[in-house]
């Protein structure tokens, strides 16, 4: 009875031993349940079996000898412990991986005699090869074929884009170029079913073949999309032609060779010589690649800076970093060249696949920010050749800001957990998942706050230009002035700043309370902050409260010229708390709406000019006002000057009538854009028209008498004028 009673507790040992308290060679541990790590699971286990042991131990059920040393709590190493373990593993097979360079030549030597081996639909050795290049060169074929026959297209599209713009038009022709590659992949699948299927190692040789010639030309494809060493207008890549050509021909080699590099570590068999061609791989690409940034510095920094903006090349940092871009990537490389060599002398495959993850991210940044810029240019482009020189819209800079911010969230979220969870082991994967639902609320909500802000931005950014610095009163000095803001454009300043205070408030609050942070105290405590900054600033709250009335009242906008007593300008903006006016020389006076006051626009609706002009006492009246009415009617005529009238230039009467004098006065009513300007013209027509009809101006001479000559006679002539003139 007791021997049963002992084998079945035997049992229960071997039950505990394995789900994980047993030895450290034993299988894989089941999952954790929910809610639970592994080490917390693992902990648990071990805890209950060394319980169940011990008690049956003690009861005398179980021998002692029969309870396994590793039953105990596994003993600690450190760090430094295993990274010097791991490196003396590493150092161990250098020998072994480089002894194995002759089963390299022994493998490719034997690859003949391995291709020639005639299966169920197996050919000779020269046959298949025969098949093989022919299948090759009908793909190649195939692929000149299509590109010949798209050609004509092609070239319209090239020039309809060069003539109207359109980034639609370089997407066809992209798409174009892509038929040619369609094709030559059409071609290789289906002799690669039809020809070479189930034929052993002569179909896995095939495959190899194919499927890299099929690589190679989609990164041909690529290249060519960019940089378009043949068609320079539609060329995406902001490259001078020779650069073009170069890089698309060093690039394109350096992707061949490492397809080849890749292709001879697949045919060969034994581990061993797979590990001395990776080693070799490891050294000769990155090699290559160091050559090829050297080579190309020049090229590729051409390429970067025309991705940075005109007026921030010279004090910005990224044009600083596109200007030494090289002695960023020459490190990748060599980190790249170590990963791959550290990959060949052992079996942890994350670090490299890891560092190949982020040189591709990279490239991929890169070609998605050339194609952003490319888009925002064309289009720039096109808008300014349709509108004759306008600004164009600025709906697509808004969407490729929003684009642009998710492509680098999702390739830092990417990086971030590959380097944590894959390569470094920084968290396992359960952890990662706790931690991520968290992190992913908080980029989220930041991303979403950003769309938001970009929106708030896109709908209260003013449309129309801002008043130009040294106007003079309502307008410059020559030309016509900006139009007036709409009132939603007045308002847009205030909309901004509080929308925006809501969108950063709201996204924080998110973001604290999905970390774990309660958010209950800082909302009371900001509570009791506003209220002692309410009680502490009554002159801000004035000032605030009473630049709400003056917008709600509609008293003045962007861009209007107003007199408040204290200053007299042109409003160029405002904030919550006070108003900005520039001077017509120069100077911007900053006003509190507190202290504003009473409010004179001269910018509303309309604006009437009186302006007097003094003329000889012998002007005849009826011949001025003739005059006067063709100026009118002349300036009523230019299309410069028509849409600002609203009233024609007309004599209102005589004014004033002095010693040596008749003041006229003249009266015009235009829009109050620029009126000034308009008075100004209309002087200068009158002064030539009149002299060209022979009316002539006062005489600022005044005759006076010889002591003791004849005063009569001078008296009269002196007064003859303005007997006729009345």
């Amino acid at each position: 009875m007791s021997c049963g009673i002992r084998s079945s507790l035997s049992g229960v040992v071997l039950i505990l031993l394995s789900l994980g308290v047993g030895p450290a060679d034993a299988q894989t541990n089941p999952p954790p349940p929910a809610g639970m790590t592994q080490q917390q699971y693992d902990e648990l286990v071990r805890s209950v079996g060394q319980s169940v042991v011990q008690t049956l131990t003690e009861k005398g059920l179980v021998a002692q000898s029969s309870v396994p040393p590793l039953m105990a709590k596994p003993i600690e190493v450190d760090e430094e412990t295993l990274m010097a373990e791991r490196v003396r593993q590493i150092l161990g097979r250098v020998p072994k991986v480089l002894g194995g360079y002759p089963g390299v030549w022994t493998d490719l030597a034997g690859l003949p005699n391995r291709l020639d081996r005639t299966m169920a639909a197996g050919r000779g050795l020269w046959a298949y090869l025969g098949l093989l290049a022919i299948t090759a060169a009908a793909a190649l074929l195939a692929e000149a074929g299509v590109r010949r026959l798209t050609r004509a297209k092609r070239n319209v599209m090239v020039q309809q884009f060069t003539a109207a713009g359109g980034a639609w038009r370089v997407a066809a022709v992209a798409l174009l170029d892509g038929l040619a590659v369609v094709a030559l992949w059409m071609v290789v699948h289906l002799t690669l079913g039809a020809f070479f299927a189930k034929a052993g190692g002569q179909t896995r040789f095939a495959a190899i073949v194919l499927t890299g010639l099929v690589v190679w030309r989609v990164f041909l494809l690529f290249f060519r999309l960019y940089l378009r060493p043949e068609l320079a207008a539609v060329r995406i890549a902001p490259v001078t032609d020779e650069s073009a050509h170069r890089l698309f021909r060093l690039y394109g080699l350096i992707v061949l060779v490492f397809i080849l590099a890749r292709a001879w570590i697949d045919v060969l068999v034994s581990p061993d010589a797979i590990a001395a061609a990776m080693l070799t791989n490891s050294v000769a690409g990155p090699a290559m690649v160091l050559f090829a940034v050297l080579w190309t510095r020049a090229d590729v920094r051409s390429w970067l800076l025309g991705l940075v903006d005109e007026d921030s090349r010279r004090r910005s940092a990224k044009a600083a970093l596109a200007r030494h871009w090289h002695w960023i990537a020459l490190p990748i490389v060599v980190v790249l060249g170590l990963t791959r060599a550290y990959d060949a002398l052992s079996d942890h495959f994350d670090v490299p696949i890891g560092a190949m993850l982020t040189l591709n991210i990279i490239i991929g940044l890169l070609l998605a920010e050339t194609l952003l810029s490319f888009i925002v240019k064309s289009r720039r482009a096109s808008a300014l050749a349709r509108s004759g020189g306008s600004e164009p819209g600025r709906l697509l800079p808004f969407l490729v800001r929003t684009v642009r911010a998710t492509i680098w969230v999702v390739a830092a979220a990417v990086l971030v957990r590959t380097w944590a969870v894959d390569v470094l082991s920084l968290v396992d994967e359960q952890g990662w998942s706790e931690l991520s639902r968290a992190w992913t609320t908080t980029v989220v909500t930041a991303l979403l706050a950003y769309f938001a802000w970009e929106a708030v931005h896109f709908a209260t950014e003013r449309r129309s230009d801002r008043p130009k610095p040294g106007a003079s009163g309502l307008e410059a000095e020559t030309g016509r002035t900006p139009v007036n803001a709409t009132r939603l454009e007045t308002l847009a300043p205030i909309l901004r700043v509080a929308l925006g205070i809501v969108i950063v408030v709201t996204a924080a609050l998110t973001i604290l309370a999905s970390l774990g942070i309660s958010i209950t105290p800082l909302i009371a405590g900001a509570s009791v902050f506003g209220l002692a900054i309410s009680f502490g600033s009554q002159t801000l709250v004035h000032d605030i409260v009473s630049g709400l009335f003056y917008l709600a009242d509609d008293a003045f906008r962007v861009g209007e010229y107003i007199d408040c007593g204290k200053a007299k300008g042109t409003v160029e903006g405002f904030t919550l708390r006070s108003i900005r006016l520039r001077h017509q020389s120069g100077q911007i006076h900053t006003i509190p709406f507190g202290q504003l006051g009473q409010i004179t626009n001269f910018s509303r609706d309309w604006s009437t000019l009186k302006f007097n002009l003094r003329l000889a006492r012998d002007t005849d009246l009826d011949q001025l006002r003739k005059v006067t009415k063709k100026v009118g009617l002349a300036m009523l005529e230019d299309p410069d000057l028509k849409d600002d009238f609203l009233e024609p230039l007309k004599l209102q009467g005589v004014a004033d009538v002095v010693d040596n004098a008749t003041v006229m006065r003249f009266k015009l009513t235009v829009r109050p854009i620029r009126p000034s300007y308009i008075q100004r013209d209309a002087m200068k027509r009158l002064i030539a028209a009149f002299k060209e009809a022979g009316i002539e101006f006062a005489s600022a001479a005044v005759a006076v008498p010889p002591v003791g000559g004849p005063s009569v006679g001078i008296a009269a002539a002196a007064s003859a004028p303005s007997t006729r003139a009345g």
